[in-house]
């Protein structure tokens, strides 16, 4: 019933007075004048879901925190696709394309308005079976070593709690720390991917190699860091707001980075809620890290055709993944800080490698 109302909504009921209005159509004329009001409170409850069921039910675990968090973000924004109807193209079609799209963690591709279908499922999924145990192999390392280290290496405190983050001996943590999280997030997605091709349906890469193939900040948010996300972002946020030349393009991006440190903050909150002990988020850091992020893809854009853009632009690809890396890897505190404790709980949860002495 939702789906036929917001789906049809250009559909108006048309009449000159009341006297002409059928007595059956109020309640129809009703509901078409609480679409706005209605379309929020739906995207709040799903938003508020989360919360509901870990302070009801508890969360055994912050990874089902982060879990619960995750899938919060992606139904309240994928509701927000079918309201605005700036979702991929036939991804409202039909109410049972919509459900699909709607409950799989997974980007769907569609192709010609339609759901793309599989060719060669099986060889799909072994695939991304590989891929998928390619990358819980890096878990497993990454993880090891945090377990050893309490994902500090050569730190005896918390990149944030040192002056400067603890630059220049802080990287080897603040880069293991992310490894984990690239880790835990590229796992998942193939692992979604894997359900999708499981049903018959195509779906799109969740990372691009961002640790290692990143060439620029561009690079690294808009082609390989947590595309599922990217593509939300582009088609709600950046693509309504950038046309009007170069200024409401640059607007429209800051309000895309702003928008993804605001859905940050909310999943870091959550991990808060279901955790308050302890609990290292500090409101407005995450958010902090994106406008940062932002500045800095803004400003790479601006001296792109400058002598030292140019020069930069010609190095070999494995030294602009390293300058890239090491662009990025200070601010990481900022974002990292409000999950470091569910990256030291998983090496209890988690299986690990430890050596016998």
């Amino acid at each position: 019933m939702l789906f036929k109302l917001y789906h049809c909504g250009e559909r108006q009921v048309k009449v000159d007075s009341a006297e002409k209005r059928p007595v059956w159509l109020l309640p129809y004329m009703y509901i078409q004048e609480l679409k706005p009001l209605l379309a929020m409170a739906i995207f709040a409850a799903l938003a508020a879901l989360p919360f509901v069921v870990a302070m009801l039910m508890g969360c055994r675990s912050l990874v089902s925190a982060f879990t619960l968090a995750y899938l919060g973000v992606l139904s309240a924004f994928r509701w927000l696709e079918l309201v605005s109807k700036s979702g991929p193209k036939g991804f409202d079609a039909t109410a049972t394309t919509f459900a699909v799209y709607f409950s799989i963690p997974a980007e769907i591709h569609f192709e010609d308005g339609k759901i793309k279908g599989i060719t060669e499922r099986k060889w799909r999924i072994v695939d991304l079976a590989a891929r998928m145990s390619f990358h819980a192999l890096i878990m497993l390392v990454t993880l090891s070593l945090g377990k050893a280290t309490g994902y500090l290496p050569f730190l005896s405190a918390l990149p944030s709690a040192l002056p400067m983050h603890g630059l220049p001996g802080s990287i080897p943590a603040i880069y293991l720390q992310t490894i984990f999280v690239y880790g835990m997030l590229a796992t998942c997605m193939l692992h979604h991917r894997l359900i999708a091709t499981l049903c018959g349906f195509e779906t799109l890469q969740g990372m691009n190699a961002p640790l290692v193939k990143s060439t620029s900040f561009r690079d690294f948010w808009g082609r390989r860091w947590n595309m599922i996300i990217h593509n939300l972002m582009k088609r709600l946020i950046f693509a309504p707001l950038q046309h009007g030349g170069p200024l409401k393009k640059n607007l429209a991006g800051a309000a895309a980075f702003l928008v993804s440190g605001l859905f940050h903050e909310y999943m870091w909150l959550l991990l808060h809620v279901a955790r308050p002990d302890g609990s290292r988020y500090v409101p407005g850091k995450v958010t902090a890290f994106f406008m940062v992020q932002f500045v800095a893809t803004a400003a790479q854009v601006l001296l792109k055709k400058t002598p030292l853009g140019l020069a930069l632009g010609n190095l070999p690809a494995p030294c602009q993944t390293l300058l890239t890396t090491l662009c990025i890897l200070p601010f990481g505190p900022l974002f990292l800080e409000g999950v470091f404790d569910m990256m030291f709980e998983t090496t209890i949860t988690l299986p690990s490698v430890e050596l016998m002495r």
